[in-house]
């Protein structure tokens, strides 16, 4: 009996341990329905809190770092409206979007996704709402530039800016792909706009004071949105090897100015680039020649 109970024990034991190491999704939700703009900025420094380490700081400043690659590859994010919920992962370590889930016109749970950034196996944990056979791989890539060919922007200079930022056009282009036929164009600005709101506000605070200042209206972006967006690892990588104390070792200029302070920056979460650097590195001339 002592015996079939040590064996029972050891067996429950056994897939309790099989069941805690099954790679979790963590998951944040944006309620639509009435938002507000403290309730949008609790949502992005949930996804902040969430991949940073706290124990990581770059440059002597107190913004916020990414984490190192750990198990839990991703992050869900949910968007849920009146009319039900779509969903968009991204990568934990960079918050690159890697898929987005939504019901089509006959209620079928369908996931998309950029073959190169995630396997069919780690989709159905991201959205096990989605059977296998309901899992489609994107036509395009994952670059910005190839998302906006596909959202066919007619206006300005054919970019994401053209279409501007806002929680009211998160909802509008979510619900153009909410319990609908699918229609590329509209997955295209929904995967433009949705990446800016989520993971480019996390990254620069310039851009959530852009957001929470016109709350909840639409609002046009500048320049300077998109030349932040594609400069994130050249800042990252200028703070953690060129600031000490907040302030770089000479002028840098990202496209919007010349800049000493880092604080001007109103960054919000950087690229994870290693372990800091210490004072000398961090004030060699040498390196930073190499990013500008």
């Amino acid at each position: 009996m002592k015996i079939y109970v040590v064996a029972t024990i050891a067996w429950i034991l056994l897939q309790f341990s099989a069941w805690t190491t099954t790679d979790a999704v963590t998951s944040i939700t944006l309620d639509l329905v009435n938002p507000t703009a403290g309730q949008y900025s609790s949502f992005v420094d949930k996804i902040r809190n969430n991949v940073k380490d706290p124990n990581l700081k770059y440059g002597g400043t107190d913004i916020a770092v990414i984490g190192p690659p750990s198990k839990e590859k991703f992050l869900r994010i949910n968007f849920q409206s009146s009319r039900g919920t779509v969903s968009l992962g991204l990568k934990r370590d960079n918050l690159y979007v890697v898929a987005y889930l939504a019901m089509d016109n006959t209620n079928v749970n369908r996931a998309y996704y950029f073959r190169s950034e995630i396997t069919s196996a780690e989709l159905t944990a991201l959205f096990p709402e989605a059977t296998t056979a309901n899992q489609k791989a994107l036509e395009y890539t994952e670059d910005y530039q190839s998302i906006e060919k596909n959202a066919q922007i007619t206006q300005g200079d054919k970019s994401r800016k053209e279409l501007g930022l806002g929680i009211d056009l998160l909802l509008t282009s979510m619900e153009a792909v909410n319990k609908k036929a699918r229609v590329v164009k509209n997955e295209a600005r929904f995967l433009l706009i949705a990446i800016q709101m989520t993971a480019e506000v996390a990254r620069f605070r310039y851009i959530q004071n852009l957001v929470t200042k016109n709350f909840p209206n639409k609002f046009d972006s500048d320049n300077k949105v998109i030349q932040f967006e594609v400069s994130w690892r050249k800042i990252s990588t200028a703070i953690y090897g060129d600031a000490k104390n907040g302030v770089f070792n000479k002028d840098y200029d990202f496209g919007f100015g010349k800049v000493r302070q880092v604080k001007d920056l109103q960054m919000g979460l950087l690229m994870y680039l290693g372990k800091p650097k210490s004072s000398n590195e961090a004030n060699s001339t040498a390196y930073a020649t190499t990013v500008l």
